[in-house]
C-alpha cells in the first residue's frame, strides 16, 4: 500500500509491504522509489518512527536518484543509419587483414553498448546508443570490430583497438557516465 510522510519538510512516499519478516527493511530503488516491509504486526506508528530515524538516508538517496535522465543525440532509425555508415567506413581496415564482413543487428541492450560474436560473425549494437554522442559511437564501433581481431579484453586487444581509436580512454569514460538503466 502507498503511504507518505513528511522528512524534513519534504513530502515522501513509500510502498509498505507487510510480509513474514522479524525486521523492518528498507530499500530505495533505482528509480527513486521507498519500499517498507515489515511484520503484519508492527503498527504504523513504529514504521514510520523507523523511517523518521533513517530521514537524512533516504532523502540523499532519493535526491542522487533524481538526475535527470539521458539525452538523446539520434532518433532511433537516425542511430541505424550512422551505424551503418559508419561500419561501412570502418570495414576496410578489417577486410585488409582477412576478416569476414560481419552481419549488423541492433536491439536494446541497457547492460551494455555493443557485443561481439566472432563465431556467428555478428556484431549487434544497442539501440541506447542513441544517447551516446558521434565520437562515443564510433567508438563502440571500432570496439566491436576489433574483436573481431582480438575476442576478448587483453592487453593485445587494446593494443589493436588504439592503432584505430586513439580516444578510445576517453570515450570509455563518457560512455560509463551515460546511465542507460535509467529514464529509458
Amino acid at each position: 500500500m502507498i503511504k507518505s510522510i513528511i522528512l524534513n519538510g519534504r513530502k515522501i512516499e513509500y510502498n509498505l509491504e507487510y510480509k513474514k519478516v522479524k525486521n523492518i527493511n528498507l530499500r530505495i530503488k533505482q528509480d527513486g522509489s521507498v519500499h517498507v516491509s515489515a511484520s503484519k504486526r508492527t503498527p504504523v506508528y513504529v514504521i514510520e518512527a523507523f523511517i523518521e530515524l533513517k530521514a537524512h538516508l533516504i532523502l540523499k538517496a532519493v535526491d542522487n536518484c533524481k538526475t535527470a535522465p539521458p539525452t538523446a543525440h539520434f532518433t532511433e532509425e537516425e542511430l541505424k543509419a550512422f551505424v551503418l555508415a559508419c561500419c561501412e567506413r570502418v570495414y576496410p581496415y578489417y577486410e585488409a587483414k582477412a576478416i569476414e564482413k560481419p552481419q549488423i543487428k541492433f536491439r536494446r541492450m541497457v547492460s551494455k553498448w555493443g557485443c561481439c560474436n566472432t563465431l556467428k560473425k555478428t556484431i549487434t549494437f544497442s539501440t541506447l546508443l542513441k544517447y551516446a554522442p558521434k565520437e562515443c559511437v564510433e567508438y563502440v564501433i571500432w570496439h566491436e570490430f576489433t574483436h573481431l581481431i582480438v575476442p576478448n579484453h587483453s592487453k593485445a586487444f587494446y593494443l589493436e583497438l588504439q592503432k584505430v581509436c586513439p580516444n578510445w580512454k576517453e570515450c570509455r569514460k563518457i560512455m560509463k557516465s551515460i546511465n542507460i538503466r535509467e529514464g529509458t
